[in-house]
């Protein structure tokens, strides 16, 4: 099975493609997810030497995150599955979290804020609070999850952190089994997480 997945939730591009020969994971700095996204993806399929019509499963990561990123990432991966009538998988970045570990994940939000998600026994529950909110949310006993890549300053009362150093790595072993075991959607299936507004909805909120 041939498989693309992209994660453009972040300030970096995640772009995995598994043959049934080898495995490629390739992380993108320094562009705009809307002018370098289709010229990575090209890449990452010339070496794989695929086309994208090579491929059968689509992967695509849900949210939370950048709105614009959710946006241009779930727009690119229904064109490629419309286009093609191929099937998706759709996992959030708590999802791929949660496939190797337990604890609250935190994620930036804005420069004030955090998503959270709280990932007990296969079950996840999640939210947004500000900063100066965490311990109103999260029990200072808990085991904490935080990407490498990302600054969020949480209260000394929180001891036991885990820092996770290799997140693009969790990407493809979980799509992967989910794009094998059929837990997959349509083109038109598929959604974005957002856990809070946009600022551009809060904004207009404000004005009413």
């Amino acid at each position: 099975m041939n498989f693309l997945g992209i994660d453009t939730t972040g300030k970096d591009e995640l772009i995995v493609v598994s043959t049934d020969n080898k495995k490629y994971v390739y992380q993108f700095n320094g562009t705009k997810h809307s002018e370098g996204l289709l010229t990575h993806v090209q890449k990452v399929l010339k070496k794989a030497h695929l086309s994208i019509s090579d491929i059968d499963v689509f992967g695509n990561v849900s949210g939370p995150g950048s709105f614009t990123g959710i946006r241009i990432g779930l727009a690119t991966i229904k064109a490629f599955a419309y286009a093609l009538n191929k099937r998706v998988v759709n996992v959030s970045r708590f999802d791929i979290i949660a496939s190797v570990y337990t604890g609250f994940a935190l994620l930036s939000c804005t420069k004030n804020s955090v998503y959270w998600a709280n990932i007990c026994d296969d079950n996840i529950t999640y939210g947004v609070c500000d900063t100066d909110c965490i311990g109103d949310v999260i029990p200072t006993d808990s085991q904490i999850l935080m990407l490498e890549d990302e600054h969020i300053t949480i209260p000394s009362s929180y001891k036991n952190i885990v820092t996770i150093t290799s997140y693009k790595d969790l990407m493809l072993p979980l799509m992967l089994s989910k794009a094998k075991s059929g837990d997959t959607q349509t083109s038109n299936e598929i959604s974005p997480l957002y856990i809070q507004v946009s600022q551009a909805e809060r904004l207009k909120g404000d004005i009413k």
